[in-house]
């Protein structure tokens, strides 16, 4: 019987490296690319105010986000608050995601607006340059 040469054996084991460092590196740009079609879509919930005796008032909320062709991990939204059953669209802009905290985050820091992604949920909150939390933000994937 033929016994493989020691050339046979460290080709093996060459081979079972290369393929353990692809898939190593190739693991984060996996999770980001099946996590980009679970951010795409239509979310529905709403924004509670955080600071007493401001301006601010509770709402209930639509975001809207779609994938930015040639643009990796970018997404455009437009957020839209409902009133009197009506959306009113409050702003649009780009936001970034980092698929290992599956944090969803404005582009613009002035104010930030941080959303944590949990399956079907976004709960996060938008806060002022100064750091003060002036809403929290909850919300669920829409099926339509």
């Amino acid at each position: 019987m033929l016994q493989p040469s020691h050339a046979d054996n460290i080709f093996h084991y060459a081979l079972l490296l290369l393929t353990a460092c692809l898939v190593v590196v190739a693991e984060p740009w996996v999770a980001s690319a099946q996590d980009a079609p679970q951010i795409a879509g239509i979310w529905r919930g709403n924004s509670v105010c955080a600071v007493p005796n401001s301006p601010c008032r509770s709402e209930m909320n639509v975001y809207r986000f779609s994938e930015m062709p040639g643009k990796p991990n970018r997404f455009s939204c437009t957020a839209s608050k409902i009133v009197d059953g009506k959306e009113i669209v409050m702003g649009s802009g780009e936001w970034t995601y980092d698929s290992s905290t599956h944090l969803l985050q404005t582009v613009t820091a002035a104010p930030m607006i941080r959303l944590t992604l949990d399956h079907d949920s976004l709960d996060g909150a938008l806060t002022l340059p100064d750091g003060t939390i002036y809403r929290r933000i909850h919300l669920k994937k829409s099926r339509d």
